[in-house]
């Protein structure tokens, strides 16, 4: 994502020099500026922290970096990068390579909720390069992050609540982010028709109240068109826009939950570097098994050891868990594990220890790129 995220300062930085010469030139492009300031008042920077807002929280003066940052990733991806994927199928084919790539990016930056040291350079990163009075809008965000810093705490362990808005705050939706690109870039493999992202827009107006749009609107050629939201959460949300546009509106999400922290290291699960290659091409579907399936061969970069190394164990486990927890999902729940976690694991069979690598070996399997609530498009 180096160059990606390089380009879009370096338009910042075009900007700002437009800006700053005409400040340093101009006189009337000056009254503009303080006509404008005065106008506004305080408003100008509410407004403002639209663009960049230190910290989480809700209210009349609510914060949302998480989202801004997210909108920005978004952005690059439905808003500039889509005019090179839309020129051919090929520039497609190598747009889906970037998303899928970036996507396993975004769910590695996740890691600072379990990994104290890459948190810790990362804060200290933040400090060093944003001015602390807007990183730390929030008040008590810099305490926080003091006793952050000086933390081995991880997710879910015991005392994290404290500080989970806050570190939600420095990522950009690296839940939310992945799996809403992954949905429109199926959609738009799908073509089940023409595909409109609404990602960036978060209230319609011109009617009689302002509504929230879904994430996409779906367009068929018999005229007909749909809303689609992104998660099963916003049922009210879709109810509200139906009823203002007369267009249906349904939920879809990624299949098989996908997307999962493995309860024994606490990474997210990322997508092979075959199933990225394959999807892109168009030639995964027909390598599922009869269950729906993706197993590597041995042709894949990263077969070791008779399996490939991003595979997922999805099933039960007794032992240790990187929060501290034994016995996850108490052995009646099955759960996503990386495979090779579970290299010397077990769980309870018959009353006895059952070992996953000698048992489930050959129900490992990579996630791929699948949404449900799609049949009936």
């Amino acid at each position: 994502m180096e160059d990606l995220l390089k380009r879009l300062d370096t338009s910042v930085q075009h900007l700002r020099c437009l800006d700053e010469v005409f400040r340093a030139h101009s006189p009337l492009y000056n009254q503009m500026e303080q006509n404008m300031i005065r106008e506004l008042g305080p408003e100008y920077l509410t407004i403002a922290r639209e663009l960049y807002a230190g910290g989480k929280q809700r209210g009349s003066n609510a914060l949302n970096r998480q989202m801004i940052l997210g909108d920005v990733i978004e952005y690059i991806f439905t808003g500039r990068a889509y005019y090179y994927a839309a020129r051919s199928e090929e520039n497609f084919q190598k747009f889906s390579v970037l998303v899928l790539y970036c996507v396993n990016q975004l769910l590695l930056l996740d890691t600072i909720t379990i990994n104290p040291t890459i948190r810790r350079a990362y804060i200290e990163r933040l400090e060093q390069t944003i001015d602390p009075a807007i990183l730390y809008e929030k008040a008590e965000d810099e305490a926080l992050a003091t006793a952050l810093k000086a933390s081995s705490i991880r997710i879910w362990e015991p005392g994290w609540e404290q500080y989970d808005r806050f570190v939600d705050s420095l990522l950009p939706k690296t839940l939310g982010c992945p799996k809403e690109l992954v949905v429109f870039l199926e959609l738009v493999r799908m073509k089940k028709g023409l595909v409109i992202p609404l990602l960036l827009i978060q209230r319609l107006f011109g009617g009689t109240e302002k509504v929230a749009p879904p994430d996409f609107l779906l367009l068929k050629r018999n005229r007909e068109a749909f809303g689609i939201e992104v998660g099963y959460e916003k049922e009210g949300q879709s109810r509200k826009f139906s009823a203002q546009t007369s267009i249906p509106t349904f939920a879809i999400d990624m299949a098989n939950h996908m997307h999962n922290r493995c309860p024994k290291c606490g990474e997210n699960i990322l997508y092979c570097d075959s199933v990225i290659k394959h999807y892109a091409e168009g030639t995964l579907w027909g390598r599922l098994q009869p269950d729906g399936k993706y197993r590597c061969g041995i042709e894949c970069p990263n077969f070791n050891g008779q399996i490939c190394t991003f595979a997922n164990y999805y099933g039960k486990y007794r032992g240790q868990c990187f929060y501290g927890a034994q016995n996850a999902g108490d052995d009646r729940k099955d759960r996503h594990y990386h495979a090779l976690c579970m290299q010397n694991e077990s769980y309870v069979f018959n009353r006895a220890q059952r070992s996953i690598w000698e048992h489930h070996q050959v129900d490992f399997f990579c996630q791929i790129p699948q949404l449900e609530g799609t049949s009936d498009l």
